[in-house]
């Protein structure tokens, strides 16, 4: 996965402030399934995620974070652990581990890897970033942290799967597809999870 070592402190600050999540329509599956929701539609209409323009003029969408100081994602849950010398807080997210084994969106499993897809090279690069400058889970290592093979491998389907989604979303900018056809066609569909 990584060469060096990520040790998530579960602080939830990346779950906080004014982040954005954005998701793909596995994710939206995964998350409406969780829900038991028969549809993706769903999330929309419950606010859980909202439509956004700011990559590349792209209709995408991402988790909708509550406003203001206290900010937070939807699914971000906190809770106090008791330690030798007190108390401290914990950033959990319900969907990690969550009730079904890959709920959590692909971009939270993956962090801190990133990766870039060039469709038209038919290439895709690894990298790692800090998901939030001064992370405590990166403590010491700064930028130096190189992506060696990728992600791990019970991600696979679903990189693949999101491979496949921003084929479909390119080929629909290309031909001048509204945001409405992207919406209705990529990110709104009946869900094959049991209720």
């Amino acid at each position: 996965m990584i060469d060096g070592s990520f040790n998530c402190t579960c602080c939830g600050e990346c779950c906080r402030g004014d982040m954005h999540v954005f998701l793909n329509p596995d994710d939206l599956r995964l998350m409406a399934c969780f829900f038991g929701y028969g549809n993706t539609k769903k999330l929309f209409e419950q606010s859980i995620v909202i439509i956004d323009n700011e990559r590349n003029n792209a209709p995408l969408p991402r988790l909708r974070f509550s406003t203001g100081e206290t900010g937070c994602c939807p699914f971000l849950e906190n809770r106090l652990e008791e330690t030798g010398d007190g108390h401290r807080l914990l950033g959990l997210c319900r969907l990690h581990p969550g009730a079904k084994p890959g709920v959590k969106p692909l971009v939270c499993w993956l962090a801190p890897l990133h990766r870039t897809v060039d469709l038209a090279e038919g290439t895709e690069t690894w990298g790692f970033k800090p998901p939030l400058p001064g992370c405590p889970g990166c403590d010491g290592i700064e930028g130096g942290l190189k992506a060696a093979a990728g992600a791990p491998d019970f991600l696979t389907e679903r990189l693949k799967a999101e491979k496949e989604f921003f084929r479909k979303l390119s080929t629909m900018l290309a031909r001048g597809a509204s945001q409405d056809e992207i919406i209705r066609t990529l990110y709104c569909f009946d869900t094959d999870c049991k209720k």
